[in-house]
């Protein structure tokens, strides 16, 4: 098993979903690690979960000087992955500007921050992570922003990996993960939804947060690749 002992990885957007999967991963190959959210109660029921290597901070990551403050505070470390986001799902006619602004308020310029504030205190052997979404190559109807936000990340890991070099910059880009995300959803809609896109997947399931987790580590602890954006979709490009 991958070992990231005596490293520090910070993870914003680790107290749910993808981001906590990606916390699990790191205490697992036994790193000190870092959530982050601006959600106090999703914190401390992560933190219980996580157990002592964990520490965890309420950060609005929209906010720029909160990020800054943060990492500041924080000082030096080695990892950091980014998985906070947002909603905006809808027609595009009809969806609400505030809510596409919103949702790259949070997903982009959150990374955005959290990459400027971060390298200046990163190892040179470490490394960033974004979380995209297939929406970037494959557009679906209904997720025009979320497709536009994620080749925006994709487009600005490739361009940081250039100039923060030696630190490595990539993405992962998940299809169908079940995460809380989808409990504002009718539970038979929701469950049919992941029914439905297990079938036509050729792995025969959908995503789980650990998953995403166990890419994360991979990036981490390997030290060639550096400006990838990493498909983990259960071969949703290529059904």
């Amino acid at each position: 098993m991958t070992s990231l002992s005596g490293q520090k990885v910070v993870v914003v957007g680790g107290s749910s979903g993808m981001g906590l999967g990606c916390a699990k991963a790191a205490v697992d190959a036994g790193a000190e690690v870092v959530i982050v959210s601006r959600n106090r109660e999703k914190l401390t029921a992560a933190a219980d979960k996580l157990g002592s290597q964990a520490a965890v901070f309420s950060v609005d990551v929209q906010k720029e000087d909160e990020v800054q403050n943060l990492f500041a505070e924080l000082g030096s470390l080695d990892h950091l992955v980014v998985t906070a986001s947002a909603t905006a799902g809808g027609p595009f006619l009809k969806m609400e500007t505030a809510m596409a602004k919103n949702f790259f308020d949070t997903k982009f310029w959150g990374a955005y921050f959290c990459a400027k504030y971060a390298a200046p205190n990163m190892s040179k052997s470490g490394s960033i992570t974004f979380v995209s979404g297939v929406s970037s190559r494959r557009p679906m109807k209904g997720l025009a922003p979320a497709g536009a936000c994620n080749g925006a990340l994709e487009s600005l890991s490739k361009a940081l990996a250039l100039e923060l070099k030696p630190i490595r910059v990539n993405t992962i880009s998940p299809g169908l993960v079940d995460t809380p995300l989808y409990d504002m959803m009718p539970e038979e809609r929701r469950d049919g939804m992941f029914e439905a896109t297990a079938k036509i997947l050729p792995v025969g399931r959908i995503g789980q947060p650990e998953d995403i987790g166990n890419l994360a580590i991979s990036l981490m602890s390997n030290g060639f690749i550096s400006g990838t954006t990493l498909d983990i979709d259960g071969g949703n490009m290529i059904g």
